[in-house]
């Protein structure tokens, strides 16, 4: 892991301890106590502290334990304010950067004198240099929440991330790459971002730190290397807010959090650093199970006059494709040789085009090689030190074109993330299924499935987390478990004769089969599965064809043995033909070829219609059919998202 701003700047202190004053540390300890600073939302922020949940109390998120000075400071905020006053009266060193309190609890510091009118006059150390320099450095001015979005094709991004940009006073208008980015990750070690990295991010497996980078490459990893595109909003702090969460931030070098994918990762984390900002929000308290980027992201536009308007950067692979949506495909065929260096820039079939026209074709050429030297999953024409001069090459003939580029700004997203349609969905549907009506209701924590509104989120990525499905017979009052969805991700990655990216899906969870007998008592209709594997897909952004072929495990006491294992494939096209309306048609065939003997095959429709915000209607229709039965099901109800 690169090595942290935090860790450069910083000064090691001496280590000579200092006599007290005599009473002065006992007088103001009593103060903070009849104050009740302990109990202060000031104080809860910065140490971190959240309530316990089956009894009273509370204990800090902080797993460092040197960030406490008193022994049991993590579970007694009294016990640990007091220590903190009694370490400002010492040179003792303390933690990985071998600091005295003072100038390594600077945010505790600035509270304590500013909440006790202490004179440092009285202090052993006056002076931090480490700290000078780097908040020199900083030079804080104003801050923003910068969002990368979902990034499906790689499992321990499927959410998006959230980190906090500093600008500095020393720079102008425009420049904000050449800003400080504040970034909560996993302690991984380099190159673990499959899906072992999601395990043990569920698990708590991974140690999460915050890291101070500089901002550009934080959008060279996101925008370039990762193709996500960018949001950022700025957030009006006052300049005593911003001071406060910049030393927090200080104080933030070295200290471990555990980290949990779910609820105590990058989202979670960065309210935190916000409530320490202005702590009376209590902006973590609302995500006692889950932390999911973009929702965190409303909770902010929520509160009035918190956050500016957002402003969007593209991903090169989003700025590539819509540049060369607007070239002819003969243009496109040019720069594509021109890019593999097939055909050299200035070649005649390239004169042979209007100025305008071949301005277009070799600024498509260049941000494709580009494009492909900075990608990780794409591998270049024209790789290596020699690729980077060919690139050159091709910008220079561009340059000596008189004309300015025939591409503006790409147009951003009429929906931004905040504005997107809330994670949380609650389903109310009738039911009627081998032969009978019925009340369906489902639950989904998170996020987003095809069948979404996709503004704000990404189009073709669907990831649904513990999606719960009850059936209710009216006639007798019977409750039954319709299906269970732990975990379902499909991403749809459209190709063309630019981009070649594999599409994949992954579905685990309970599910009967066909899912039309939720009322019978067959032992076969409910019953563990796996299922998954990659494809391909084609379209643009208002129509998607996709294909995947399948492998699939089935743990069932109704079959014989209790389990198949089977292989297949499915297809599909999912249509937005007007915004916020969605349809999906899909087929597939499975045929088991160890375990139990058969098949499953299925068919689909579906379609959602919004009625008011975050209020749609959905309806599908299903054929499903297995070797000893089959089933038509057809759902219709109302959703809501919260």
């Amino acid at each position: 892991m690169a090595a942290t701003l935090f860790a450069v700047l910083s000064l090691v202190a001496g280590t000579v301890a200092a006599q007290v004053p005599g009473g002065e540390l006992q007088r103001l300890q009593a103060r903070a106590a009849s104050a009740h600073l302990a109990a202060t939302d000031e104080w809860h922020a910065l140490l971190h502290y959240e309530p316990n949940w089956l009894h009273g109390g509370v204990h800090s998120e902080v797993a460092s334990s040197w960030f406490f000075l008193a022994a049991d400071g993590r579970t007694d905020p009294a016990a640990e304010l007091g220590a903190t006053l009694a370490g400002l009266f010492s040179k003792r060193p303390i933690g990985p950067r071998q600091l005295p309190a003072y100038c390594l609890f600077v945010a505790r510091r600035k509270f304590l004198v500013k909440a006790l009118d202490i004179d440092t006059s009285h202090l052993p150390v006056h002076d931090c240099p480490g700290y000078r320099r780097w908040r020199a450095l900083i030079a804080p001015s104003s801050a923003s929440l910068v969002f990368p979005t979902a990034f499906p094709n790689s499992p321990s991004s499927m959410f998006g991330h959230t980190l906090l940009r500093i600008d500095s006073s020393r720079k102008g208008p425009g420049t904000e790459l050449l800003s400080y980015a504040v970034n909560f990750a996993a302690a991984a070690p380099q190159g673990k971002r499959g899906l072992g990295f999601v395990w043990k991010g569920l698990t708590g497996g991974y140690p999460g730190v915050f890291g101070l980078f500089p901002y550009y490459k934080k959008v060279k990893q996101y925008a370039w290397i990762e193709n996500r595109d960018v949001w950022s909003y700025p957030l009006n702090l006052t300049r005593a807010q911003l001071s406060r969460l910049v030393d927090h931030v200080w104080e933030m070098d070295h200290v471990h959090f555990v980290y949990y994918f779910l609820n105590k990762n990058c989202a979670y984390q960065l309210l935190s650093l916000l409530d320490v900002a202005r702590p009376h929000l209590h902006l973590t308290r609302q995500y006692n199970w889950y932390a999911i980027p973009s929702d965190t992201i409303r909770s902010l536009a929520d509160v009035p006059g918190l956050m500016g308007p957002a402003t969007y950067r593209p991903s090169m692979e989003t700025t590539l494709r819509w540049e060369t949506e607007q070239l002819s495909p003969a243009a496109q065929a040019l720069a594509r040789r021109i890019s593999r260096r097939e055909l050299a820039p200035d070649a005649p079939a390239v004169q042979a085009l209007k100025p305008e026209r071949r301005a277009a074709v070799l600024e498509v050429a260049y941000d494709a090689l580009n494009y492909q030297l900075s990608s990780k999953e794409v591998k270049a024409a024209v790789p290596g030190r020699s690729g980077r001069d060919y690139a050159n090459h091709i910008l220079a003939v561009r340059a000596s074109i008189p004309r300015r580029s025939p591409f503006g700004r790409v147009p951003a997203p009429k929906i931004s993330p905040e504005d997107g349609h809330r994670s949380l969905r609650v389903n109310a549907s009738g039911v009627y299924a081998d032969g009978r009506f019925s009340l369906g209701f489902r639950i989904r924590p998170a996020y987003h499935d095809l069948l979404d509104n996709p503004g704000g989120y990404t189009r073709g990525a669907a990831i649904d987390f513990a999606d719960i499905g009850l059936r209710l017979d009216p006639s007798d009052g019977r409750v039954r478990l319709d299906d269970m969805r732990l975990l379902s991700i499909t991403s749809l990655s459209p190709r063309n004769a630019w981009f070649k990216p594999v599409s994949f899906t992954v579905d685990t969870g309970l599910r009967r089969r066909p899912s039309a007998h939720v009322f019978t008592d067959a032992r076969n209709d409910l019953g563990y599965y796996l299922q998954g594997g990659p494809g391909l897909a084609w379209g643009g952004r208002d129509l998607i064809g996709y294909t995947f072929g399948l492998m699939s495990f089935d743990a069932n006491p109704g079959l014989q043995p209790a389990w198949a294992l089977g292989a297949g494939g499915s297809a599909g096209l999912l249509a937005y033909p007007v915004p916020a309306v969605q349809f999906k048609a899909e087929a597939g065939w499975l045929q088991y070829a160890a375990g139990a003997d058969g098949h499953y095959g299925w068919a689909t429709l579906g379609a959602q219609v919004p009625i008011v915000n975050n209020f749609a209607f959905r309806s599908t229709v299903g054929y499903e059919n297995t070797r000893i039965s089959d089933g038509l099901r057809v759902d219709f109800g109302i959703q809501a998202y919260f």
